[in-house]
């Protein structure tokens, strides 16, 4: 009877050995997997922020090179308006001119 007794607390402690390596087992694969997860989440959220990153990128290149475009349009415009002055303006001057060389009348 003290043998079975015996025998009974061996298997127990060889069960509760089995149970605890079957526990570490478990645990050092999950834990594996949810490095492994984290690790993924980690990349895929890098990707996605480079992603993000690069669509504010072109669309700031975008809309910077619509502004550029308008801004070019504008002196365009602006420097059409000069030379149209000038024109005018260096017409008035040959007439000056003519006018004190040859003088008011025509007549030099």
């Amino acid at each position: 009877m003290a043998l079975d007794i015996i025998k009974d607390i061996v298997d127990a402690e060889a069960r509760a050995e089995e149970m605890i390596k079957n526990a570490e087992a478990e645990a050092a694969s999950l834990k594996a997997e949810a490095e492994k997860k984290g690790a993924s989440i980690l990349a895929e959220a890098k990707q996605k922020g480079k992603e993000e990153l690069n669509a504010a990128a072109d669309a700031a290149v975008k809309e910077s090179s619509q502004a550029v475009e308008k801004i070019a349009e504008q002196a365009e415009l602006n420097c059409r308006k000069i030379r149209e002055e000038a024109s005018i303006k260096k017409e008035e001057a040959i007439k000056a001119v003519m006018r004190k060389v040859v003088g008011t009348d025509g007549n030099s």
